[in-house]
């Protein structure tokens, strides 16, 4: 066994890179506990007086990437008070989102409309994201302060 060359490298390198994949799709090595997840964002937005009904859903798989979404409707009468009302939810989830074991930056996908009217949709892009068209919970965390 003489020294390694570049080939031996690249073939050690590209095991590591299987394994470590293998064991992330396992839930191994970083990923986060889903329903633990969900359950958490879930309890921490029903209890807000600003949350009257739906829910949050989060996702985190290797093909679709790391979501948090949902149709909720929120307190207020028109568009205004449901973006604060939104933005109550969204400084809550953030909040919660970081406080969970190995969870990474998260796409953040909410909307709110009012009791009874659908048509006015309050999307969360109420927080402007830093790039891209997608507001994120690092972005989130920055509009917070967090």
């Amino acid at each position: 066994n003489g020294p390694m060359t570049g080939t031996d490298i690249g073939r050690r390198g590209a095991l590591v890179g299987i394994i470590a994949s293998l064991l992330a799709a396992c839930g191994v090595g970083g990923r986060s506990d889903v329903g633990a997840v969900q359950d958490a964002l879930r309890s921490e937005v029903e209890a807000l007086p600003e949350h009257l009904d739906g829910q949050v859903q989060f996702q985190d798989t290797t093909n679709a990437g790391t979501t948090i979404s949902g149709v909720l409707t929120l307190a207020g009468d028109d568009r205004e008070q449901v973006e604060q009302s939104l933005l109550t939810v969204l400084e809550a989830v953030v909040r919660t989102y970081r406080e969970q074991p190995d969870v990474r930056t998260a796409y953040v996908r909410l909307e709110g409309h009012p009791d009874g009217d659908r048509a006015t949709r309050v999307v969360a892009d109420v927080v402007a994201p830093s790039s891209g068209a997608n507001i994120t919970t690092d972005d989130l965390a920055t509009h917070f302060g967090l």
